[in-house]
C-alpha cells in the first residue's frame, strides 16, 4: 500500500478544463455587462424639453456596474490562477481558500447586483411611463431593455460562479 501523499493532488484534467471554461464564461458575461451598462443612455423628449439620462443616474445601475467590475477583476485573477494550475498541475493550498471564499462572496455580490437591476428596471420604467407624457416610448424601452440585458448577463455570471462555488466547496472538503 502506498503512503498517503503530503501535498494535495490537483483535480483531474477534465474537471480543471471545466473550471477554466466556467471562469472564462464568467469573465465574458461580466465584460458584456460592463459594455452594455457603460453605453446605456437615453434622451427623453417630453413636451419640448429634452433630458439625457445615463446609467450612472440610477443608483441600482451604478451598483450593478460596480458589482460587475469587482466580479471582473476577481474573474481575471482567478483565470490566471486556473491557467497556472492547468499548466503546472500544482495548486497552492491558499488557492483552495481563495476559490472557496472568493467564489461565495463574489457570487452573492453578482446575484444582488442582478436583482437590483431587474427590480429598478421594472419599477422605474413603470413609474416613468406613468408620470411623464412622452412623445415616444421607444427610447425609454431601449434604455430599460439594456438594463434588463445587463442584469441578465450578471445573472448568468452569477450562475457560473455558483457552479464554481460548488466545485470549490468540494475541493476544500477533500483537502
Amino acid at each position: 500500500m502506498a503512503p498517503p501523499s503530503s501535498s494535495p493532488s490537483p483535480p483531474p484534467v477534465s474537471l480543471r478544463v471545466v473550471i477554466l471554461f466556467l471562469r472564462v464564461l464568467t469573465a465574458v458575461f461580466l465584460v458584456i455587462t460592463v459594455i452594455i451598462l457603460s453605453t446605456n443612455s437615453v434622451t427623453i423628449d417630453s413636451q419640448g424639453t429634452a433630458v439625457k439620462y445615463h446609467f450612472k443616474d440610477v443608483y441600482a445601475y451604478r451598483y450593478m456596474f460596480s458589482a460587475a467590475i469587482i466580479g471582473l477583476v476577481y474573474a481575471v485573477i482567478q483565470l490566471f490562477f486556473t491557467i497556472s494550475e492547468l499548466a503546472t498541475r500544482i495548486k497552492n493550498s491558499i488557492n483552495y481558500q481563495l476559490d472557496f471564499y472568493g467564489d461565495k462572496i463574489i457570487s452573492y455580490l453578482l446575484a444582488t447586483g442582478s436583482a437590483a437591476g431587474f427590480g429598478v428596471s421594472k419599477d422605474l420604467k413603470d413609474a416613468l411611463l406613468a408620470l411623464v407624457a412622452l412623445d415616444s416610448t421607444d427610447p425609454v424601452d431601449k434604455f430599460f431593455s439594456r438594463g434588463y440585458a445587463s442584469a441578465s448577463m450578471l445573472l448568468f455570471a452569477f450562475v457560473c460562479l455558483a457552479v464554481l462555488s460548488v466545485f470549490s466547496s468540494y475541493a476544500i472538503s477533500k483537502h
